[in-house]
């Protein structure tokens, strides 16, 4: 087993829900406030079909969309409320229609507020390094479950798509590798583009073996001033 998310929480509303998503594309969600009492084992949050695996989980209002991604550069957005609601014990329900060899790699929440989707875009960055920006309004929200639309073009010089998020211009963005190499990028530098089938930009060059496995959004850190030495000052 391993920690699939860690979400900082001030109480258990029944008015908020924690949705899921595993790898085979099945969704659940679920009240927070079934999970308001712990036990030292843990609780069960979702049962999976064998061979599956939970990869997202995070907290929402009940008033969200849902945007699902595969690896081979499939998105599906719908509205949360087109979950059902269940217990913590159910399977949950298909979100996307998956094609042979294909499977989700991650998911983000979609905020329905005109401001918000302004300032925020959806990230895709591919194994081998390629990724772009494009906003949300390039996908139109579809009744659950469909096979979506193209969000990265991927090809055998991209690889296959490595993961989503949702990020603004005023944040950085970390990529970590197979091979334990590390980069800290500003979003502000990946281009934003307004086709969502577009292949996007070199984020990073990898050696000839090594593949991005992760990446995740962090707070923008400025660049530190350099002496006349062109050595980091030291206070």
């Amino acid at each position: 087993e391993e920690v699939t998310a860690v979400i900082s929480i001030e109480g258990f509303s029944s008015e908020e829900y924690l949705v899921m998503v595993t790898q085979a594309g099945v969704i659940k969600r679920t009240p927070l406030s079934e999970f308001e009492y712990q036990r030292k084992g843990g609780k069960i949050a979702m049962n999976l079909d064998e061979g599956d695996s939970l990869i997202f989980v995070d907290r929402t209002m009940g008033d969200a969309d849902i945007l699902i991604a595969t690896a081979q550069g499939q998105g599906s957005r719908f509205a949360e409320s087109d979950v059902r609601i269940v217990g913590r014990t159910s399977r949950g329900v298909t979100g996307i229609r998956l094609r042979e060899g294909d499977r989700v790699v991650g998911a983000v929440i979609v905020e329905n507020d005109a401001a918000w989707q302004e300032n925020h875009h959806l990230v895709t960055i591919t194994e081998k390094g390629i990724g772009k920006r494009v906003p949300f309004s390039n996908f139109r929200r579809k009744n659950r479950p469909n096979m979506g639309i193209r969000c990265q073009q991927i090809t055998e010089k991209t690889g296959h798509l490595c993961g989503v998020a949702v990020a603004t211009e005023d944040e950085d963005l970390m990529l970590i590798t197979d091979t334990g190499t590390l980069i800290r990028i500003a979003v502000s530098e990946i281009s934003l583009l307004k086709g969502s089938g577009a292949t996007g930009v070199r984020l990073m060059r990898l050696a000839e073996d090594a593949t991005l496995v992760s990446f995740a959004v962090a707070e923008k850190v400025e660049e530190e001033e350099e002496t006349e030495g062109g050595e980091d000052a030291l206070f």
